[in-house]
Protein backbone atom coordinates (compact mmCIF):
# COMPACT_ATOMS: atom_id res chain seq x y z
CA UNK A 1 0.00 0.00 0.00
CA UNK A 2 2.89 2.36 0.73
CA UNK A 3 4.45 1.87 -2.69
CA UNK A 4 1.07 2.51 -4.30
CA UNK A 5 0.70 5.67 -2.27
CA UNK A 6 4.11 6.94 -3.40
CA UNK A 7 3.50 6.20 -7.06
CA UNK A 8 0.00 7.63 -7.04
CA UNK A 9 -1.43 4.37 -8.38
CA UNK A 10 -3.33 1.60 -6.67
CA UNK A 11 -3.71 -1.88 -8.10
CA UNK A 12 -7.34 -2.69 -8.98
CA UNK A 13 -7.19 -5.70 -6.65
CA UNK A 14 -5.98 -3.73 -3.62
CA UNK A 15 -7.58 -5.20 -0.52
CA UNK A 16 -9.06 -3.26 2.36
CA UNK A 17 -10.95 -4.15 5.52
CA UNK A 18 -14.65 -3.80 4.66
CA UNK A 19 -15.87 -4.32 8.22
CA UNK A 20 -13.52 -1.59 9.46
CA UNK A 21 -14.47 0.71 6.59
CA UNK A 22 -18.12 0.24 7.58
CA UNK A 23 -17.36 1.02 11.23
CA UNK A 24 -15.42 4.14 10.26
CA UNK A 25 -18.28 5.33 8.03
CA UNK A 26 -20.77 4.66 10.83
CA UNK A 27 -18.58 6.63 13.22
CA UNK A 28 -18.34 9.48 10.71
CA UNK A 29 -22.11 9.52 10.14
CA UNK A 30 -22.86 9.42 13.87
CA UNK A 31 -20.35 12.21 14.54
CA UNK A 32 -21.77 14.37 11.73
CA UNK A 33 -25.27 13.87 13.10
CA UNK A 34 -24.28 14.72 16.67
CA UNK A 35 -21.98 17.66 15.93
CA UNK A 36 -24.19 19.34 13.33
CA UNK A 37 -27.68 18.78 14.73
CA UNK A 38 -27.25 19.03 18.51
CA UNK A 39 -25.22 22.28 18.97
CA UNK A 40 -28.06 24.69 17.94
CA UNK A 41 -29.94 23.75 21.13
CA UNK A 42 -26.88 24.46 23.33
CA UNK A 43 -27.57 28.12 24.09
CA UNK A 44 -25.97 28.47 27.52
CA UNK A 45 -23.18 31.03 27.82
CA UNK A 46 -19.64 29.62 27.95
CA UNK A 47 -16.95 31.83 29.46
CA UNK A 48 -16.93 35.62 29.74
CA UNK A 49 -17.35 36.56 26.07
CA UNK A 50 -21.00 37.36 25.39
CA UNK A 51 -22.34 35.29 22.50
CA UNK A 52 -19.90 32.41 22.88
CA UNK A 53 -22.29 29.62 23.81
CA UNK A 54 -22.28 25.87 24.01
CA UNK A 55 -23.11 25.82 20.31
CA UNK A 56 -19.85 27.54 19.35
CA UNK A 57 -17.84 25.56 21.90
CA UNK A 58 -19.01 22.22 20.48
CA UNK A 59 -18.78 23.43 16.89
CA UNK A 60 -15.06 24.06 17.36
CA UNK A 61 -14.55 20.30 17.61
CA UNK A 62 -16.73 19.37 14.63
CA UNK A 63 -13.93 19.04 12.03
CA UNK A 64 -11.51 17.62 14.61
CA UNK A 65 -13.79 14.63 15.22
CA UNK A 66 -15.62 14.12 11.93
CA UNK A 67 -12.87 14.53 9.34
CA UNK A 68 -10.38 12.04 10.88
CA UNK A 69 -13.11 9.40 10.90
CA UNK A 70 -13.80 10.01 7.21
CA UNK A 71 -10.09 9.90 6.38
CA UNK A 72 -9.85 6.63 8.31
CA UNK A 73 -12.64 5.16 6.16
CA UNK A 74 -10.79 6.21 3.01
CA UNK A 75 -7.50 4.73 4.19
CA UNK A 76 -9.05 1.45 5.32
CA UNK A 77 -10.27 0.77 1.78
CA UNK A 78 -6.66 0.16 0.77
CA UNK A 79 -7.38 1.90 -2.55
CA UNK A 80 -6.09 5.42 -1.93
CA UNK A 81 -3.15 6.62 -4.00
CA UNK A 82 -1.16 9.86 -3.76
CA UNK A 83 -3.30 11.86 -6.17
CA UNK A 84 -6.49 10.77 -4.41
CA UNK A 85 -4.95 11.76 -1.08
CA UNK A 86 -4.13 15.22 -2.43
CA UNK A 87 -7.69 15.66 -3.64
CA UNK A 88 -8.92 14.47 -0.24
CA UNK A 89 -6.73 17.02 1.56
CA UNK A 90 -8.03 19.89 -0.61
CA UNK A 91 -11.67 18.88 -0.18
CA UNK A 92 -11.29 18.57 3.59
CA UNK A 93 -9.61 22.00 3.73
CA UNK A 94 -12.56 23.56 1.87
CA UNK A 95 -15.06 21.66 4.07
CA UNK A 96 -13.36 22.94 7.23
CA UNK A 97 -13.11 26.48 5.81
CA UNK A 98 -16.84 26.62 5.07
CA UNK A 99 -17.77 25.15 8.45
CA UNK A 100 -15.48 27.61 10.27
CA UNK A 101 -16.86 30.66 8.44
CA UNK A 102 -20.36 29.50 9.29
CA UNK A 103 -19.45 29.02 12.96
CA UNK A 104 -18.11 32.56 13.38
CA UNK A 105 -20.62 34.53 11.33
CA UNK A 106 -23.64 32.63 12.63
CA UNK A 107 -22.53 33.48 16.18
CA UNK A 108 -22.52 37.21 15.34
CA UNK A 109 -26.10 37.12 14.12
CA UNK A 110 -27.17 35.15 17.18
CA UNK A 111 -25.98 37.98 19.42
CA UNK A 112 -29.21 39.76 18.51
CA UNK A 113 -32.59 38.58 19.72
CA UNK A 114 -34.76 37.08 16.99
CA UNK A 115 -37.34 39.41 15.52
CA UNK A 116 -36.91 43.17 15.18
CA UNK A 117 -33.43 43.44 16.79
CA UNK A 118 -31.94 40.81 14.49
CA UNK A 119 -33.78 42.17 11.43
CA UNK A 120 -32.40 45.63 12.20
CA UNK A 121 -28.85 44.26 12.40
CA UNK A 122 -29.17 42.43 9.08
CA UNK A 123 -30.47 45.65 7.49
CA UNK A 124 -27.10 47.34 8.11
CA UNK A 125 -24.08 46.97 5.82
CA UNK A 126 -22.27 44.97 8.49
CA UNK A 127 -25.29 42.72 8.90
CA UNK A 128 -25.62 42.18 5.15
CA UNK A 129 -21.95 41.20 4.93
CA UNK A 130 -22.33 38.87 7.91
CA UNK A 131 -25.41 37.29 6.32
CA UNK A 132 -23.58 36.74 3.01
CA UNK A 133 -20.63 35.09 4.74
CA UNK A 134 -22.96 32.96 6.88
CA UNK A 135 -25.82 31.98 4.58
CA UNK A 136 -24.16 32.07 1.16
CA UNK A 137 -20.37 31.73 1.06
CA UNK A 138 -19.90 29.38 4.01
CA UNK A 139 -22.80 27.07 3.20
CA UNK A 140 -21.89 26.68 -0.46
CA UNK A 141 -18.17 26.16 0.22
CA UNK A 142 -18.99 23.65 2.91
CA UNK A 143 -21.60 21.66 1.01
CA UNK A 144 -19.86 21.67 -2.37
CA UNK A 145 -16.80 20.22 -0.61
CA UNK A 146 -19.09 17.68 1.09
CA UNK A 147 -20.42 16.55 -2.30
CA UNK A 148 -16.83 16.33 -3.52
CA UNK A 149 -15.88 14.09 -0.59
CA UNK A 150 -18.79 11.76 -1.31
CA UNK A 151 -17.88 11.69 -5.02
CA UNK A 152 -14.28 10.82 -4.14
CA UNK A 153 -15.54 8.08 -1.81
CA UNK A 154 -17.62 6.65 -4.67
CA UNK A 155 -14.61 6.71 -6.99
CA UNK A 156 -12.42 4.99 -4.40
CA UNK A 157 -15.14 2.39 -3.85
CA UNK A 158 -15.33 1.35 -7.49
CA UNK A 159 -11.54 1.06 -7.70
CA UNK A 160 -11.96 -2.32 -6.04
CA UNK A 161 -13.09 -3.85 -9.34
CA UNK A 162 -11.39 -7.12 -10.01
CA UNK A 163 -11.04 -7.96 -6.32
CA UNK A 164 -12.51 -11.32 -5.34
CA UNK A 165 -14.39 -10.29 -2.20
CA UNK A 166 -17.84 -11.45 -1.20
CA UNK A 167 -20.15 -8.89 0.41
CA UNK A 168 -20.15 -9.33 4.20
CA UNK A 169 -23.72 -8.99 5.54
CA UNK A 170 -22.50 -7.46 8.80
CA UNK A 171 -20.33 -4.88 7.06
CA UNK A 172 -23.04 -4.08 4.51
CA UNK A 173 -25.54 -3.68 7.35
CA UNK A 174 -23.25 -1.22 9.12
CA UNK A 175 -22.80 0.64 5.84
CA UNK A 176 -26.58 0.86 5.47
CA UNK A 177 -26.97 2.17 9.04
CA UNK A 178 -24.29 4.77 8.35
CA UNK A 179 -26.14 5.73 5.17
CA UNK A 180 -29.42 6.25 7.04
CA UNK A 181 -27.76 8.58 9.56
CA UNK A 182 -25.82 10.44 6.90
CA UNK A 183 -28.85 10.82 4.61
CA UNK A 184 -30.98 12.23 7.43
CA UNK A 185 -28.28 14.71 8.44
CA UNK A 186 -27.60 15.69 4.82
CA UNK A 187 -31.31 16.51 4.40
CA UNK A 188 -31.51 18.59 7.59
CA UNK A 189 -28.27 20.50 7.06
CA UNK A 190 -28.79 21.30 3.38
CA UNK A 191 -32.43 22.25 3.87
CA UNK A 192 -31.56 24.56 6.73
CA UNK A 193 -28.50 25.84 4.87
CA UNK A 194 -30.49 26.68 1.75
CA UNK A 195 -28.32 24.53 -0.54
CA UNK A 196 -31.10 22.17 -1.61
CA UNK A 197 -30.49 23.10 -5.27
CA UNK A 198 -27.16 21.33 -4.84
CA UNK A 199 -28.24 18.66 -2.36
CA UNK A 200 -31.21 17.19 -4.22
CA UNK A 201 -29.49 16.69 -7.63
CA UNK A 202 -26.34 15.43 -5.89
CA UNK A 203 -28.35 12.88 -3.91
CA UNK A 204 -30.12 11.76 -7.09
CA UNK A 205 -26.76 11.37 -8.85
CA UNK A 206 -25.30 9.32 -6.00
CA UNK A 207 -28.40 7.14 -5.91
CA UNK A 208 -28.26 6.37 -9.64
CA UNK A 209 -24.49 6.13 -10.08
CA UNK A 210 -24.01 4.25 -6.81
CA UNK A 211 -26.65 1.71 -7.79
CA UNK A 212 -25.34 1.25 -11.34
CA UNK A 213 -21.73 0.81 -10.20
CA UNK A 214 -22.42 -1.23 -7.05
CA UNK A 215 -20.97 -4.39 -8.60
CA UNK A 216 -17.64 -2.63 -9.05
CA UNK A 217 -17.44 -2.23 -5.27
CA UNK A 218 -16.51 -5.81 -4.26
CA UNK A 219 -17.60 -5.58 -0.63
CA UNK A 220 -20.57 -3.25 -1.31
CA UNK A 221 -19.95 -1.18 1.83
CA UNK A 222 -19.30 2.19 0.15
CA UNK A 223 -21.98 1.61 -2.50
CA UNK A 224 -24.52 0.76 0.21
CA UNK A 225 -23.57 3.78 2.31
CA UNK A 226 -23.99 6.18 -0.62
CA UNK A 227 -27.13 4.63 -2.12
CA UNK A 228 -28.98 4.33 1.20
CA UNK A 229 -27.93 7.82 2.26
CA UNK A 230 -29.05 9.33 -1.04
CA UNK A 231 -32.37 7.48 -0.93
CA UNK A 232 -33.09 8.61 2.65
CA UNK A 233 -32.36 12.26 1.87
CA UNK A 234 -34.48 12.21 -1.31
CA UNK A 235 -37.43 10.60 0.46
CA UNK A 236 -37.23 13.16 3.26
CA UNK A 237 -37.06 16.04 0.77
CA UNK A 238 -40.10 14.67 -1.10
CA UNK A 239 -42.11 14.40 2.13
CA UNK A 240 -40.99 17.83 3.37
CA UNK A 241 -41.81 19.56 0.08
CA UNK A 242 -45.16 17.77 -0.13
CA UNK A 243 -46.03 19.07 3.34
CA UNK A 244 -44.70 22.62 3.04
CA UNK A 245 -44.33 23.34 -0.65
CA UNK A 246 -41.46 24.53 -2.76
CA UNK A 247 -39.06 26.10 -1.77
CA UNK A 248 -38.26 23.68 1.12
CA UNK A 249 -39.23 25.36 4.39
CA UNK A 250 -36.67 25.93 7.14
CA UNK A 251 -36.79 23.01 9.56
CA UNK A 252 -35.71 25.17 12.48
CA UNK A 253 -38.35 27.82 11.87
CA UNK A 254 -41.12 25.35 11.02
CA UNK A 255 -40.57 23.12 14.05
CA UNK A 256 -39.36 26.01 16.28
CA UNK A 257 -36.45 23.96 17.56
CA UNK A 258 -33.64 26.51 17.20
Amino acid sequence: MFSAGLSGRVEPGARGRPELVALALLGFAAAITAFLLLPPILRSQVGDVRGFTGQEAVDLFTPLVTMPLLVLAFELTGRLGTRARLVLVVLIAVWVSGQAIHLATNALGDLFDSGSPRDAFYATDVGKLDHWFDEVLSHWLWHVAWVGLLALLLWVGIRGRGTEVRPMPGAVGLGAAAGVLHGFTWFVVTDEGGTYLLAIPAAAAFLVIGWLTRRLDPDRVIATFLVVGALVSIVLYVIWIALHGWEPASICETLKIC
